[in-house]
């Protein structure tokens, strides 16, 4: 049987339509990839197009990305690409189908800001109502963007680039695909010189793609803070309270969804260890920290973390805190004003 070309595109029949809550509850983190299996061209389209679709202001398109596959980029650059990856990313980076490294490019903010306000202008986004005129944004609107200092242009447009690759992440969820958010901090600037980027282009997170070895559940959905810890109603410190009927429904729909570790993740974990000559299981704190956590009231933790937490507790043999680093934690945390004591249990 001839395998199918993975240029091929099916008919729009044949995509299937995931509800858009179910597939922010789909959502996960994908760690395993299966090397053998590469991700459809035409997936890997739709997933920048959902990037190309995301909202920016002033319709200046600052996000970029170059889409590496491994089986056709020059090796050198695979190779320098490589050196780059965070140790603890590099079996994501080896076994995923392509890596799309997201770019801001800070200059578009410059030379774009007339030309994306007069494409608004035409599409009937930009009106009188909410008091524009051509007169002002060119003598006053258009030129005190244009002085914005880079600082401020690269915090603005790496947020815009976030929302894209958010959007890129859930489309590659809704068409079974995995995806994972891939750290390149171990060489400085390696990713601009293996690319050679213009020195107005940010280099702003690297994001792997390919087909999970994993259960698409991946163990379950993370636990988070509780949603009044998060949120504020009106004003700071004021918990915006989430209604149960809410939630319910959420769950419902699929956004909510059991909580990890769902039953045979571990065993599953290990399964892949065995598979690709890998240590076996998962890091454990010490018992103190564990007990710490736990009793940490800011955490929305289900039943099965904290059972999980029990079994650990209970099988005993856990490491010793690096006493230590304990002022070295203190120290950045106090820099930071927080709270040494919830952190670090000191009386």
């Amino acid at each position: 049987m001839s395998t199918p070309s993975v240029s091929a595109v099916p008919p729009a029949s044949e995509v299937p339509d995931v509800p858009f809550l179910q597939v922010v509850g789909d959502r996960r983190s994908i760690r395993y990839f299966d090397p053998e299996r590469k991700v459809e061209d035409w997936k890997v389209q739709a997933i920048l197009q959902a990037a190309r679709l995301a909202s920016c202001q002033g319709n200046i398109n600052a996000t970029e990305a170059i889409i590496v596959n491994k089986d056709t980029v020059d090796p050198d650059v695979w190779e320098d690409l490589e050196e780059c990856v965070s140790g603890f990313n590099v079996q994501l980076f080896t076994q995923s189908s392509h890596i799309i490294i997201w770019l801001t490019n800070i200059n578009a903010w410059y030379g774009r800001a007339n030309d994306g306000l007069s494409t608004l202008a035409l599409s009937g986004a930009l009106t009188k109502y909410h008091g524009w005129n051509y007169e002002f944004s060119m003598t006053q609107t258009i030129p005190r963007l244009m002085s914005f200092p880079t600082e401020r242009t690269d915090l603005l447009l790496r947020f815009e680039t976030g929302l894209a690759v958010s959007q890129a992440l859930l489309t590659s969820f809704s068409l079974g695909v995995g995806s994972c958010l891939c750290a390149f901090g171990r060489k400085p600037q390696g990713v601009e010189k293996a690319f050679g980027l213009p020195p107005h282009y940010r280099f702003t997170w690297a994001h792997v793609l390919g087909y999970p070895l994993e259960d698409m559940k991946a163990g379950g959905q993370r636990v988070r803070l509780k949603f009044d810890k998060l949120f504020h109603d009106n004003a700071f410190g004021t918990p915006y309270t989430a209604d149960p009927a809410v939630d319910a429904m959420l769950a419902e729909k699929g956004m909510i969804q059991e909580q990890a570790p769902l039953d045979g993740r571990f065993e599953e974990i290990d399964a892949l260890a065995a598979r690709f000559g890998r240590d076996p299981g998962v890091v454990s704190w010490p018992e103190r920290e564990l007990r710490r956590l736990m009793a940490d009231e800011d955490w929305d933790f289900g039943p099965r973390i904290k059972a999980r937490a029990q079994r650990i507790l209970d099988e005993g043999g856990l490491p010793e805190y690096p006493e230590e680093m304990r002022e070295t934690f203190k120290r950045i945390m106090e820099e930071h004003g927080l709270d040494v004591k919830k952190f670090l249990g000191e009386g």
